[in-house]
This record gives C-alpha cells, structure tokens and sequence, in this order.
C-alpha cells in the first residue's frame, strides 16, 4: 500500500498517514510531498495508491475545500476509509515587538485566526502557507506579527507568546486513486 499526503514529517498529516497503516496493522510506504496540489494535480501517476487527506482540507492555489476536492474527482477517487484521529495542539504566536502586521497560517485555520484577531483583522495581511509547519517557518523568516502553527515545533523567543491554544480532533479521509 502507497500513500500519499503531505508532508513534511512534522505534518498532521504524516501522523494520521502512520497512524492509519498502524492502526490497519499493513506494511506500506508513505509518500510525503511538498503540498496537496503535488498529489492532486498527478493523480493519474499515482493509480492504485492512496491518498489521506483531512476533511478540513481547504487550498489557496485552487480556492477549493475538502467538498469541492470530494465533488469534483467522484470518477478518479474511492472514499474508502474514513477516521478520526487529533491535530497535535494548534497555538497561535504572538511576536510581541513586530514591526509589521504580516500573519502567517495555513488556509484551513483562517477561522481561527479571524476570530482571534477580531476588529484587527484588517489590520493584517494574512498569508498562507501550505502546512503549519511551513507556516511557522514563513513567520520566522518575515519576523510576522501571529502564526497558527502546530505547538510542537514551536520555540519561543523571549519577545514571543503564546496567545490562545486549541486541542482539534480531525477525520480524516482515505482515497484510493483509481
């Protein structure tokens, strides 16, 4: 069994991807890629794999959700399997002495981040990363002002904190590619 999702390791996605083999007690290969859009824009090259994807799945290459996704490949995929498994604890990350209003997130937890920021909202520029943990990442390097990130990756800096925390279960949904 192949199966496909996104990495990189420190990915949910990874998680539920090794949870699922282990859980089924099968050998197989988990294939990380870069972004969901890797996987579903090829889903021809990878006939007779699998595909995990979170039923929050939401792209802001494609302005598509986990609906749109299901609908529109009802020929190429088979829901074969759906189950429930947690995000690691999600936090968002306040850099306190930011000079900029730049907030970082992966699209599928915008509502989070709206809700948090509230009548500031318009005060950022949200920008979007393909997982978390890439998120985490763009907030590093563009020193941003809020991340939502997974809080196992995170190391804070002294002018850093930690402003709300979430504790998510998700279902998750596995494809065979046809």
């Amino acid at each position: 069994m192949i199966i496909h999702t996104l990495g990189p390791e420190e990915t949910d996605s990874s998680s539920a991807a090794y949870h699922y083999l282990k859980k089924r007690q099968t050998a197989g290969k988990i294939v990380l890629h870069d972004c969901f859009e890797d996987i579903t824009h090829h889903l021809t090259d990878y006939r007779s794999d699998f595909l995990i994807m979170p039923a929050a799945y939401k792209s802001f290459r494609d302005h598509i959700d986990w609906a749109d996704f299901h609908y529109s490949h009802l020929r190429g995929l088979r829901l074969v399997a759906c189950f429930r498994h947690p995000l690691n604890p999600l936090v968002l990350v306040r850099r306190n002495g930011a000079s900029n209003g730049i907030a970082c997130t992966h699209p599928a937890t915008t509502t989070l981040l709206r809700h948090y920021l509230g009548d500031t909202a318009s005060d950022c520029e949200i920008r979007y990363a393909d997982s978390k943990y890439l998120a985490y990442q763009m907030y590093r390097r563009e020193k941003a002002r809020y991340v939502i990130t997974s809080l196992r990756i995170v190391r804070l800096d002294p002018d850093e904190s930690i402003e709300q925390t979430w504790t998510p279960d998700m279902v998750w949904c596995v494809y065979e590619i046809l």
